[in-house]
């Protein structure tokens, strides 16, 4: 791709509703961008001329257009005569009715007035060009063209918003005042000058390194828009787990007996409650084994299961506190007391370490509202502390921030050995360039060739 950012582009920026063959949508939109803008503005409508050259700021224009042959046509003009546009260059769009046929002449009025047709993803990639947005926004860009449920637009939106951009450019600003800080002292290596001590580099490098662990866990744990808030229900045989499972979504998904070991691999079923979605994974009951066979396997999808969950809730019935065993791997564990409306002493306490604790009989309903509006709070706490990305994202931020940690790490320990600032700020520069890089303020060109030919024209 060209980045030629002379000309004055032009496309329909609006597409067809799914399904609706070409119809069109109840309104469309034909967006322009350039330097050329006001010219053509100013050739298709000359009675704004005075009003399009007065302009300082966005502004809205209501006219009409005549098309050949099927006469005047009323539109909408909004126009941003400076960088405040979303290229960060003088732009308009032309909104009217929908109907293809209208699109196009209109289109084909603003090419024969000096613009020429825009290419997929070239209004994105000036915005880019033009600092307005980073590497990661765009990919956003191009996710929430392409989402195809609420979740996935969810997540493109708030990565366009600066979900990712944010801490990358945070992470960014801090390494390049500690290189700047070095290089400093190093200006002034013959004076005997230090601009910042050795502790102080190795707090700081730590603190770098933290960051990029917690990008990485999180962009690694998450694996792109497809993954829900996952809560693992587990808990011994005959603990009311399927029940329970059930008794949320509403579904008689899981298998319910009172014979152990009737649940052997795990159940996935995806709640929604209150704009807050949820897997919920009914396992088999934990275990001892101690053969090979199906058993087995059931504890090895279990452990898996937890391994991954972001919530473990822990079942144990009232009447049975004595066969619950230890749960490994899981950094959030709530507790919950099931069948209790039957006869029981007494809950007392949970046998093993947990976060929060449930009493709840899926047979009267009791607890089940609590439950539910825990769950919900936590997703919600979730969805503002972790960084979900469109998985072109993910899949590139991943190999570049592993090497930006790998460089931080040599320079910490070059920092150690005392092998000089020299070599700790060439460490600096490299793991500046493997951020930078994730961003998009180093431009690889075969990066942005793969993300922008994937874009459709318009956008």
């Amino acid at each position: 791709m060209q980045f030629e950012t002379e000309s004055t582009i032009v496309a329909i920026a609006t597409g067809s509703p799914i399904g609706s063959g070409q119809r069109g949508a109840l309104r469309g939109a034909v967006r322009i961008s350039g330097l050329k803008t006001r010219q053509i503005l100013e050739s298709l409508f000359p009675t704004l001329s005075q009003k399009l050259a007065g302009t300082r700021h966005a502004e809205r224009f209501r006219t009409s257009i005549d098309l050949p042959e099927l006469g005047e046509i009323p539109l909408s003009i909004f126009y941003w005569p400076n960088h405040r546009s979303y290229t960060g260059e003088p732009a308009a769009e032309l909104h009217l009715l929908g109907a293809p046929v209208l699109l196009d002449q209109v289109q084909n009025l603003v090419l024969e007035s000096g613009a020429r047709l825009a290419k997929p993803g070239e209004f994105t990639l000036r915005a880019f060009l033009a600092g307005r947005m980073d590497l990661t926004q765009c990919e956003a860009v191009l996710g929430l063209i392409h989402a195809h449920s609420q979740r996935e637009f969810h997540v493109a939106l708030s990565q366009l918003a600066g979900g990712l951009a944010t801490p990358l450019k945070e992470l960014r600003h801090d390494l390049i005042n500690l290189l700047a800080d070095l290089e400093a002292g190093l200006d002034f290596v013959d004076e005997d000058i230090a601009f910042v001590q050795e502790d102080e580099i190795i707090e700081r490098l730590e603190k770098a390194e933290q960051s990029i662990a917690s990008l990485r866990e999180q962009l690694e744990k998450r694996q792109g828009q497809g993954v829900e808030f996952q809560v693992a229900i587990v808990g011994p045989a005959n603990a009311g787990k399927s029940s329970l499972v059930n008794a949320l979504s509403g579904l008689d998904a899981s298998i319910i007996s009172p014979i152990p070991g009737t649940t052997r691999d795990y159940v996935r079923s995806r709640v929604c409650w209150d704009d807050a979605t949820i897997d919920l994974i009914d396992t088999a009951g934990i275990e001892e084994v101690f053969e090979a066979g199906p058993r087995a396997i059931a504890q090895e999808k279990t452990t898996e299961v937890i391994g991954n969950a972001d919530l473990v809730v822990v079942c144990c019935s009232v009447q049975d506190k004595t066969n619950l065993k230890p749960i490994s791997m899981a950094p959030r564990v709530w507790g919950i007391w099931t069948k209790s409306d039957l006869p029981h002493e007494g809950v007392g306490q949970w046998p093993i370490p947990v976060e929060r604790i449930f009493t709840i009989s899926v047979h009267s309903g009791d607890g089940l509202d609590g439950l539910r509006r825990a769950l919900t709070e936590s997703v919600k706490e979730w969805q503002d502390q972790s960084i979900d990305v469109v998985p072109m994202t993910g899949a590139r931020c991943k190999s570049a921030l592993a090497q930006a940690a790998e460089s931080l790490a040599h320079a910490r320990q070059a920092t150690l050995d005392s092998a000089g600032e020299e070599i700790v700020a060439s460490e600096l520069r490299l793991a500046l360039d493997q951020i930078a890089e994730v961003a998009g303020t180093v431009a690889n060109n075969d990066i942005l060739d793969a993300l922008f030919s994937r874009f459709c024209i318009g956008k």
